[in-house]
């Protein structure tokens, strides 16, 4: 679940392949939302996240479960993030540290200015979409 919980956002405009991973922390910066389905002790269910990244290395988020046929629970998670380049030129290399734990690692894709995908193959899309310039 923490890799889901690792995606942010920034008001900038780019395709993936104008992408430039040395400014990942800055792209990042911001509210990303999640919803996954996942399997949950052999019944279908749902974990909805959102996320929001401060410039300043602030994390917190809102990670809802929702199990089929039974009430939904919510939780409150907050600590600190990081990001750097990632292994491609399409990448970031991000990290959250949850209440003061050892900081968990993913490495997520940039697909658009508005769309990233986790390792486990997850999307995640800001919650307020860049807007194009020209």
């Amino acid at each position: 679940m923490i890799p889901l919980v690792l995606a942010a956002a920034a008001a900038l405009s780019m395709s993936a392949a104008t992408f430039d991973n040395t400014g990942c922390k800055a792209f990042l910066a911001g509210t990303w939302d999640i919803a996954v389905e996942t399997d949950m002790n052999g019944q279908s269910g749902r974990i909805v996240t959102r996320a929001s990244y401060g410039a300043d290395g602030a994390f917190r988020a809102t990670v809802r479960i929702e199990p089929a046929g039974m009430a939904a629970s919510e939780t409150a998670l907050s600590g600190t993030w990081d990001a750097a380049p990632g292994p491609s030129t399409d990448s970031c290399n991000a990290a959250v540290a949850i209440d003061g734990q050892s900081a968990i690692s993913t490495t997520l894709i940039v697909l658009d200015a508005n769309t990233l995908r986790g390792e486990d193959g997850s999307l995640a899309r800001r919650a307020v979409a860049a807007t194009p310039t020209n």
